[in-house]
């Protein structure tokens, strides 16, 4: 399994507690003494053919393995990858999608079990700004319950955005694995479509988002900002805004910094296991500095007004009497 892989399950397996991977299924024959020669046997019976076609809305299209018709043999397992445009996204497949893996997925694939129609549809996207800049990194830590004796746990994610091109960011994610080992390893992000690696859905939106907007987080689909609130982030008081929605038993809230649209915290809470991360460390604002009272400052200004008077008062008793001719 890549880095890749790893980082984006453990991640999002924590953060959220919801993302059900598709079970790959290795089923071994069963062995045999039966020495019939199966070549012929097989070439003998034709094999059952499955036709596909496949369509697209505006906004985008299929480029693996392509729009129109196609034929597979029966039981064929068929990889469907979308593009879309620029000012779009994808939303879901829609048609014959029994056998569709995820059809809320860009990439994903299809069982020829029969004839299929099926349709990627894309959705313009509200138009947003960003943020973040190149250089910027943020660190969530985790505090995790529920989870059994010695299993391994995430214990912080710290997110480097690399560079910025329009509306996608580069991001290095490192996550730190409770047995001390570190993986990493990097990947693009939309900020304003959501389209993004799966294990880092959400992490960063469009900025001053407010209450009643859409945001669309990569494979949970569009949430509705509920609210913004001031809390205290890697020291500093942000005001944020958030959104909660569920999915298998699972309550899950984000929360995002407005300014920056940079995931501050998220929680997730299913039958047995509740899973927080917050921002512990950034660069992207300086913590809370917290100042004097402002009562020693009055007092500097009242002996520092004292001290003038006392010495004017001074000078001028230590200067002669003019007299009076």
């Amino acid at each position: 399994m890549g880095q890749k892989r790893i980082v984006a399950s453990a991640a999002i397996l924590v953060l959220a507690l919801m993302v059900a991977f598709p079970a790959v299924s290795l089923l071994a024959g069963e062995s045999s003494t039966d020495t019939t020669d199966l070549s012929t046997t097989a070439s003998s019976v034709a094999s059952v053919q499955c036709e596909l076609s496949i369509n697209s809305t505006e906004g985008g299209s299929v480029t693996v393995p392509g729009e129109g018709a196609f034929t597979y043999d029966e039981g064929k397992l068929v990889n469907l990858v979308t593009t879309p445009s620029a000012g779009y996204r994808f939303d879901r497949w829609t048609g014959d999608v029994a056998t569709i893996a995820d059809v809320d997925a860009a990439s994903t694939n299809i069982t020829m079990n029969g004839n299929y129609s099926v349709t990627a549809n894309f959705v313009g996207v509200e138009a947003g700004g960003v943020g973040i800049k190149a250089g910027d990194w943020i660190k969530v830590t985790y505090t995790i319950t529920g989870l059994p004796a010695g299993q391994l746990y995430p214990e912080w994610l710290r997110l480097e955005f690399l560079s910025i091109n329009g509306t996608i960011a580069d991001v290095r994610a490192t996550l730190r694995i409770s047995n001390g080992t570190e993986q990493s390893d990097t990947g693009p992000v939309d900020v304003v479509s959501g389209s993004e690696v799966p294990g880092l859905a959400g992490i960063v939106i469009s900025t001053n988002r407010t209450t009643g907007d859409s945001v669309y987080i990569a494979g949970y689909g569009n949430v509705t900002i509920a609210g913004e609130i001031t809390r205290t982030y890697a020291g500093a008081n942000r005001t944020v805004v958030y959104a909660g929605f569920s999915q298998n038993e699972t309550q899950v809230t984000y929360y995002w910094d407005k300014l920056t649209g940079v995931m501050v915290e998220i929680s997730s809470t299913s039958p047995s296991i509740t899973a927080t991360a917050k921002a512990t460390e950034t660069n992207m604002w300086g913590a809370t500095t917290v100042g004097m009272s402002w009562w020693p400052w009055i007092i500097v200004g009242v002996v520092a007004v004292g001290l003038v008077i006392f010495f004017v008062r001074r000078r001028r008793a230590a200067r002669p009497e003019v007299q009076a001719n």
